[in-house]
């Protein structure tokens, strides 16, 4: 068994050792997703691991996914809604919920660490705090949930994206602003709708998305230069009510578990086959070079502009429990990321 799997799979074993014995009655839950549909490979995984628990339960666990927009809930009140029982189960994404409980935006610091194994060996490492203080919120957190990484395309062949002096290019949020300015470049607010033809008309020169977003879009047509850039910052859980996860007996709760550690892994396998994939019909329709390693430059650029300072604000939101989960993270990982 390699670190990965090891990584992925001890969150849920150690979750499983605190669940509580409880009266053997069944449970029919729904469970809220943050898409509009499941099409996503990540999220057709996880519902196929709840259809195998519901299966190996003889139907005495069963779980129904819910699409974003399908309840008058707003995404970020779903932690919330959890804890009080108005939802079941949900997401748990820094994205949303990271306001009420900011061990999330810590641990979504932009290059807090250098790759998804290193991040999966941390996440392994804090599990037990951020299980704690979530806990605390009445939410028992089930698996972390791999999420994809953010690529980056340009019009032209630059080499070294660590120095983009004056290159305008797409930004939509703070975070991509932030990465666009700490490489020198001019951050402009261009709605999706209108990518393409930016970039065909050169108003920007590169643009930062999911490779899958980016090859639906066609934009390798006007921007045929692809670039990885190791950010895969996102931290999601699956996330129960924690009254209903005690109610469930201790052999359900493992079944559960051990569906949803298979489930992580699927995932997690499929991460480099997204890119993979993605670069292969993207060279197929016009994607001139690809360069999978950014270089040291990037790196150091992105770990002294980005992860430092915002993990030092994330630090100040998350207080005694922030600093412990750092502490887990560098022993777990072997440097200081502070």
């Amino acid at each position: 068994m390699n670190k990965m799997t090891i990584a992925l799979l001890f969150p849920l074993v150690l979750a499983a050792a605190h669940g509580a014995p409880a009266l053997a009655q069944e449970h029919d839950l729904s469970f809220q997703i943050v898409r509009s549909n499941l099409n996503a490979f990540d999220d057709q995984q996880i519902a196929a691991a709840f259809d195998r628990a519901t299966e190996r339960t003889d139907g005495a666990f069963k779980v129904t996914t819910i699409f974003a927009g399908t309840l008058p809930i707003q995404s970020a009140d779903w932690l919330r809604a959890v804890g009080s029982g108005d939802l079941d189960m949900a997401m748990i994404v820094g994205d949303y919920h990271a306001g009420d409980f900011p061990l999330l935006g810590l641990l979504q610091t932009p290059f807090l660490f250098r790759d998804q194994v290193e991040k999966n060996v941390a996440t392994t490492a804090a599990f037990s705090i951020l299980q704690r203080e979530a806990n605390k919120l009445n939410v028992q957190l089930l698996t972390p949930v791999p999420f994809g990484e953010l690529g980056f395309w340009t019009t032209e062949p630059f080499e070294d994206i660590s120095s983009l002096t004056g290159v305008k290019l797409r930004a939509q949020s703070k975070l991509l602003s932030d990465m666009v300015t700490a490489i020198g470049g001019e951050p402009v607010p261009v709605e999706w709708a209108e990518a393409y033809t930016s970039l065909q008309r050169g108003l920007v020169k590169g643009i930062f998305t999911g490779w899958e977003s980016f090859t639906g879009a066609k934009l390798h047509e006007v921007a045929p230069y692809a670039h990885r850039t190791y950010l895969n910052n996102t931290a999601a859980f699956v996330g129960i009510n924690k009254d209903i996860w005690n109610s469930i007996p201790a052999g359900r709760q493992a079944i559960v578990l051990e569906e949803l550690a298979h489930a992580a892994l699927s995932i997690q396998s499929n991460v480099p086959k997204i890119i993979s994939d993605q670069v292969a019909i993207q060279m197929a329709g016009g994607l001139k070079g690809y360069n999978d390693a950014p270089g040291d430059a990037w790196f150091a650029l992105m770990e002294e502009k980005l992860a430092k300072p915002t993990l030092a604000a994330e630090l100040e939101k998350s207080g005694d429990a922030g600093v412990e989960v750092v502490d887990a993270i560098e022993a777990a990982i072997g440097r200081s990321v502070r």
